[in-house]
């Protein structure tokens, strides 16, 4: 064992001693470089364009840092840009290995300004720098920096002529503004698809509509740009903004937008009638059951009527009478309603009210609770029972929730109606109806002020709570509908020897209108092509026709017009 560890500690001995004997080279030590080291640009403001893109945009240029190994050849010099007084903090960068110049395209520039917060068409001022090292990025030094204002471009580019729009019923169907935009994705070969976006001005496009579109154009009517303007709250009458752009994608899954196209739009009351029409209603596919607006200044585009409708068969809704304009689609009971789309199906038969959005299409069909009541009366002050005692209408023979008959009224009182000869229900206008000879009842509404006394021929629908309170005086006779209402005189496009006729409402036979042509001059109301009713008064847009009254002056234009010939009430709305 003694040997054992003799022989070992020789052999440790041995290894010590050749390991002193060898020599260990030391690392190369180099000094840093102490050349002062700055860097130059051949431009300080950079408006570049999509043409230029492949171009260069700006030169810098750098002297030689000195390194002490490798020379110039082995140091590389990257190119930092950053948004100024960040500090670099976040940067766009670009290498150039053994050179002391390089130069920036236009879409390198142009794709650094936009990632670092540049707006397309907006001037963003940038830090540049230069940032010297060797090959393996020691020995690192910086230039001085440099700043260049740059506008970025979008390579896809939006346009709209004009920008200005006053829009007004008369031009509504004329071309109100054409939006054009570019290529986008210049020198890709693959699938590119566009959307065409409007939001509301200032909203960043947080809620857009949205529209796939072929080509590079798109046109919309007066008509359109006012009920988009209206959608996003510009009151009728006044001015104001709304964003437009353009979306491109590609078949790489890049999204590109548009710089943003702001119009300023003037408004008008859009769509001045509003119809329900189809075998589903009463007018059939002839004539339209009309529709209002309860807040015709604050709501424009809002419209409602109270109708029956047939189940299993459709309607449609269309503006002015007429099929230029109308909007269906397969949805029932609610939807949204396209421009000339499908007929809208109608479930079961029954009272409905009906809603409509003519800015958003948006439709909704409510079905109503309707009993048959044995009694509908009038009750009130001005009637001859006052508030103690009904006085009883009549039913129809052919509508049982259709109640008229005539009344004596006192001038100074009100009248309501109701049910039963009980207050358990009972209709008046609402905050949304007229207080006058017409309108829209609900439960327990308001009562109904007389300021003549006479008598007068009432009507109420007791499913759709509208009524009428007409003179007899005013021809309103005992109830019987004309068959013909047209207006007349020089304002008219038949003179004073032709009427133009208006239509009938075939849901309430005394309600009549028409979209006339008229010249500044005056005109009346007449019935069934004769002299012998006509109506007409010195007030205008709006009255109250007296049976031989005076000529209503009226203004240029074509108004909607609506005229009620047991109430001799009559509106032209431009």
């Amino acid at each position: 064992m003694k040997r054992i560890w003799i022989f070992i500690s020789v052999i440790a001995l041995v290894a010590f001693a050749l390991s002193c004997s060898q020599q260990i080279e030391p690392t190369a030590q180099f000094s840093k470089s102490k050349v002062a080291f700055a860097a130059t640009s051949s431009v300080t403001s950079v408006s570049a364009s999509a043409k230029d893109s492949l171009t260069s945009v700006v030169s810098l240029t750098w002297n030689d840092p000195k390194f002490t190994a490798g020379g110039i050849n082995q140091s590389i010099f990257t190119v930092w840009v950053s948004p100024t007084g960040t500090n670099f903090a976040n940067f766009g960068s670009k290498v150039f290995s053994g050179v002391l110049t390089g130069s920036l395209l236009g879409k390198e520039l142009n794709g650094m300004a936009l990632k670092l917060g540049g707006t397309i068409g907006q001037t963003i001022t940038l830090d540049v720098k230069v940032v010297a090292s060797l090959a393996n990025n020691t020995e690192q030094i910086s230039s001085n920096v440099l700043q260049i204002a740059v506008s970025p471009y979008g390579d896809l580019s939006l346009t709209s002529s004009p920008t200005k729009i006053i829009t007004s019923a008369a031009n509504s169907l004329n071309v109100g503004a054409t939006f054009t935009w570019n290529t986008a994705f210049n020198g890709y070969s693959g699938v590119k698809t566009y959307q065409f976006q409007y939001a509301a001005h200032g909203t960043s496009f947080a809620n857009p509509t949205t529209s796939s579109v072929t080509g590079y154009s798109q046109s919309f009517t007066q008509n359109v740009l006012n009920n988009i303007a209206l959608g996003y709250g510009i009151a009728v009458g006044t001015t104001g903004y709304v964003d437009f752009r353009i979306k491109a994608s590609n078949e790489s899954g890049d999204v590109l937008y548009s710089n943003v196209v702001t119009d300023t739009i003037g408004t008008f009351a859009p769509y001045n009638s509003i119809g329900i029409i189809g075998d589903a209603t009463p007018g059939g596919w002839n004539n339209d059951v009309d529709l209002f607006r309860p807040d015709a200044v604050n709501s424009p585009t809002s419209w409602t009527v109270n109708v029956y409708l047939t189940g299993g068969l459709s309607a449609k809704f269309r503006a002015d009478d007429a099929w230029t304009t109308n909007w269906g689609d397969t949805h029932w009971p609610s939807g949204t309603g396209l421009e000339n789309g499908s007929n809208i199906p109608v479930g079961a038969s029954g009272y409905y009210q009906v809603n409509f959005n003519s800015a958003t299409g948006a439709y909704s069909f409510t079905l109503l609770t309707t009993p048959v009541y044995s009694k509908v009366s009038a009750i009130g002050d001005a009637t001859p029972g006052g508030w103690s005692t009904d006085t009883e209408l009549t039913q129809s023979t052919t509508n049982n929730q259709v109640w008229t008959g005539t009344v004596a009224l006192t001038a100074g009182g009100s009248v309501k109606f109701r049910a039963n000869d009980a207050w358990t229900t009972n209709w008046g206008p609402g905050t949304a109806s007229p207080t006058g000879l017409s309108g829209w009842g609900v439960l327990n509404g308001g009562n109904i002020a007389i300021t003549t006394s006479g008598k007068y021929f009432l009507y109420i629908n007791a499913a759709t709570g509208e009524y009428l309170i007409g003179s007899v005086d005013n021809n309103a006779g005992a109830g019987t509908p004309y068959a013909q209402i047209g207006i007349i005189g020089d304002g008219t496009p038949g003179g004073w020897n032709t009427d133009t006729f208006l239509i009938q409402d075939p849901a309430n036979p005394y309600k009549w209108s028409g979209k006339v042509t008229l010249t500044a001059a005056s005109a009346k109301f007449r019935a069934d092509a004769a002299w012998t009713v006509n109506w007409g008064n010195t007030t205008f847009p709006n009255g109250i026709g007296t049976v031989n009254g005076a000529n209503i002056p009226v203004t240029a234009g074509n108004p909607q017009i609506t005229f009620n010939s047991a109430t001799g009430e009559y509106t032209f709305t431009y």
